[in-house]
Order: C-alpha cells, then sequence, then structure tokens
C-alpha cells in the first residue's frame, strides 16, 4: 500500500523535478539556499567533560533525548538539512567519538526532519551548549554541546528537551544555557486499514538447502529457526488482517541473495525482513541485534542499479537523465531512512520479551538489504551459541514471543507511516 502511493507521488514529482532541473540549473543549487549544512562533526574529551563540536552553514536548533533500549544513545533532532561530512555519504555516515561517545551517526529520519545519533560508553548527561558566531560573513557556525558523566538511572530518566542556546562571538563564550525540559508527544491509536489497502511484507527465512547457516549447541541449524520464525510472523501477521505476506522461501532450499531482493521488489514490498541467527566464539554472548544498509553497501546499491537495469517503475518517465538521477537518488535516500526508522523501533519491541546485543542496531554491506527501493532489514534473533538463546529459540513459546514483537513493530512503523503521509498531504494541500 505504501509502495503504490508513493510510486504516485513520485510520478507527480516527475514533472516537477524536470522543471526544476531546467529552471534552477539542478537540485543542488536550488537546496544550497534552503538548507542548511553540516560540514564537520568534532568529538573530544578533557578529562572530565565530553565535548562535540558541529560545524554548520548557519546556526541550527534541535530536539534532544536520550534512549536505553538497545544501548545507550543520545540523539539530536535537526530541521531537514544537508549532511556535507568529510569523506561520508550524503544521506548517512558514522565516524569515531571520544570520552563517553563511542561514535556518532547520523541520517535523514523523515521527509523534514535529519538526526544525529552518539552512541555510548557510559551513561552520560547534556551539560551546556553555545553557538559560536563566524568572525566573517558566510563563515561557519559551531555549535558547541558538552555532556558530563551521570549513572545509570539519571540517564533513563533524561527528557526530550528543546534548544535555548546563546549565539556568541568566539571571544565571548559565556556560561552556556541548560535546556528546558519539554512533554514527549502523545501516540495515536493505531488506524484499520480497508481489506483492499493491506501493507505487503515480504519475509526472508535466511540460509536454507546446502547451506545451514550457524549450528548450535545442542546442533539446532539456523536455517531450521529462520524458517520457523518466518512462519509464525507470517501467522501472525496475516491473523491481524492488516498485511498481506510473503515468504521467499516456505521449505529447506537455498535462494540467492539477488532472488531474494527481486521477491520483495516484484511483490511492491512495503517492508522486507530477512531474519537470521547468529553465532559466537564466546558463548556468552547472547541477544537480538538489527543490521540495516551501511554507506560502503549503498554505493554497491549503485552498482546493482547499473549492473540489473532497476528502476522504480513511475507512471510518467522523467524528463531527461538529470531528473531520473534526482528521482532515484531521492528513493534510495528515502528507502535508507524507512529502514533505519524500522529498526529503531524494532529494538525497543525486542528488548521487551528478551535479551539484545549492546549497540544493538547496527549497520553492514549486506545483499539481501541492497533493493533500492524497499525499506529492509535483518534481524538477528538470537546467539544459537549461547546456551539461553539456543533454548528459547527453538522452544515454540519463545520464538513465538520474538516473532510477536516483530509483529508490534511492524504496526507501529505503519501507523508512524500513515502519519508521515498524511501530513505530507496536507502540506501539499
Amino acid at each position: 500500500m505504501v509502495a503504490v502511493a508513493m510510486t504516485r507521488i513520485l510520478s507527480i514529482l516527475v514533472g516537477i523535478v524536470g522543471v526544476w532541473v531546467v529552471l534552477q540549473g539542478g537540485l543542488n543549487a536550488a537546496s544550497a539556499d534552503t538548507r542548511p549544512e553540516i560540514s564537520n562533526i568534532r568529538i573530544g574529551y578533557d578529562g572530565e567533560r565530553t565535548r562535540v563540536v558541529i560545524d554548520a552553514t548557519r546556526d541550527l536548533d534541535f530536539s534532544q533525548f536520550a534512549l536505553s533500549s538497545g544501548g545507550m544513545r543520545y540523539v539530536l533532532d535537526f530541521d531537514r538539512l544537508d549532511w556535507r561530512l568529510p569523506d561520508q555519504a550524503a544521506h548517512q555516515g558514522e565516524g569515531d567519538g571520544a570520552g563517553g561517545i563511542q561514535r556518532f551517526r547520523y541520517a535523514h529520519n523523515s521527509p523534514t526532519t535529519s538526526r544525529l545519533v552518539f552512541d555510548l560508553d557510559e551513561p552520560l548527561i547534556f551539560e551546556s551548549s553555545f553557538t559560536m558566531a563566524p568572525a566573517q560573513t558566510g563563515g561557519t557556525y559551531r555549535i558547541v554541546i558538552d555532556f558530563q558523566p551521570t549513572d545509570l538511572n539519571t540517564f533513563k530518566s533524561i527528557k526530550p528537551r528543546s534548544p535555548n542556546r546563546a549565539v556568541v562571538k568566539p571571544a565571548e563564550v559565556s556560561t552556556p544555557v541548560i535546556l528546558p525540559a519539554r512533554s514527549p508527544a502523545v501516540e495515536p491509536q493505531l488506524p484499520s486499514p480497508g481489506v483492499s489497502d493491506k501493507y505487503i511484507v515480504v519475509i526472508d527465512a535466511g540460509h536454507g538447502g546446502r547451506d545451514p547457516g550457524a549450528q548450535g549447541i545442542k546442533g539446532t541449524r539456523e536455517k531450521d529457526v529462520n524458517l520457523a520464525a518466518a512462519l509464525k510472523l507470517r501467522q501472525l501477521l496475516e491473523a491481524s488482517g492488516r498485511y498481506d505476506v510473503v515468504l521467499t522461501r516456505e521449505s529447506d532450499v537455498l535462494i540467492d541473495h539477488e532472488e531474494r531482493i527481486e521477491i520483495a521488489r516484484n511483490a511492491n514490498a512495503d517492508i522486507f525482513i530477512s531474519i537470521h541467527a547468529d553465532a559466537a566464539g564466546n558463548r556468552a554472548v547472547s541477544g537480538a541485534s538489527v543490521y540495516t544498509l551501511s554507506a560502503a553497501g549503498d554505493k554497491r546499491v549503485d552498482r546493482l542499479i547499473d549492473d540489473k537495469g532497476w528502476s522504480t517503475p513511475l507512471e510518467v518517465e522523467p524528463a531527461g537523465d538529470a531528473a531520473k538521477d534526482i528521482l532515484q537518488d531521492f528513493i534510495q535516500r528515502e528507502t535508507l531512512t524507512k529502514s533505519s526508522s524500522f529498526a529503531d523501533i524494532l529494538i525497543p519491541e525486542l528488548e521487551k520479551v528478551g535479551p539484545i546485543l549492546r549497540n544493538s542496531h547496527r549497520q553492514g554491506n549486506l545483499a539481501v538489504l541492497l533493493a533500492p527501493d524497499v525499506p529492509a532489514v535483518l534481524l538477528e534473533v538470537g546467539f544459537l551459541t549461547n546456551p539461553n538463546d539456543e533454548k528459547r529459540l527453538i522452544s515454540q513459546e519463545g520464538l513465538s514471543l520474538s516473532m510477536e514483537a516483530v509483529k508490534s513493530a511492524i504496526d507501529i512503523y505503519f501507523k508512524r507511516e500513515e502519519q508521515i503521509m498524511a501530513q505530507y498531504i496536507s502540506n501539499a494541500g
């Protein structure tokens, strides 16, 4: 359903983009005047506090909040901007941290917002923030944010905050301003789509046939766990009446990665979920994790689009290569954004029913995630090399709980997609 709606919207955009390219000389020239850019992110540690410095073309407002499920994270949300970090992709990327910050990740998390995430090594709390204005017109603004160590309970109690920072000249840095608290938004109720408006979910049971995948302590084969999980998830989704479900395999057969992608694309899937089970040399390692496509994988998508002739079907063909390239880039960026959004919803749901890995939202150059126009995640349901995980995954009750969590995440994801689509239509009208 979402795929069809997006196709129609993109078809409308074709004519708009064609005119835009001709009149404005390309999307980059137009967006440069309308959206700010972040050109660098630096993180340092002075032995007491962790400092983040963000270089931008103008001062930026942002909201911030902390997350403790799926690993400790501190999140900054900006109005939509352009990422222009050195040697990084324009739509998502990551970099090294320092002090209490292990690394940072950035992406566009909705059509109207951009997100910067700090993965933490220890609990941190926002201390202060200010902006250093450039000495000359056209120079770089430096947004400085300081964090202090705190305890886990305090970290978990951090509420969303709105910015209220002083903008100062570099020589006038004074006492920073603490951000005031803001109440989180109330979640609306899930709407019930009509009979003909079901979402299409493609479930991929990893491995199969002569490829058994990982092996558990008791001889459990990953391919069997994956298939059992896929069948259970299909049962749960179809019972809700909201979804049409397609499985890439329903028996013990091996399907190559590209065929799995083609199944999802041919089905006009609204979401693709590849189910796997993990293994590690250390039997103490346990818990679920979720992968989305990395920046390296995104470059691989570009090659596949050329090699395989993949494109998103539109009701109207774009006029000219420039318009076509812009639309294709838009589609890929939105696909990655939706994939990350679903992963961030899925992890807390999984944590409600079982263990999850530290920093459980991960990125990888994984073949089954390469569809340029289908939001996709790879779910590792646990470690077969961990006795407790293996016991949980081979039990009907344990596997059902995990798949119920996935089903819950799917419900939440499409509810939010409907909100975004409704807002888009409202703004367009």
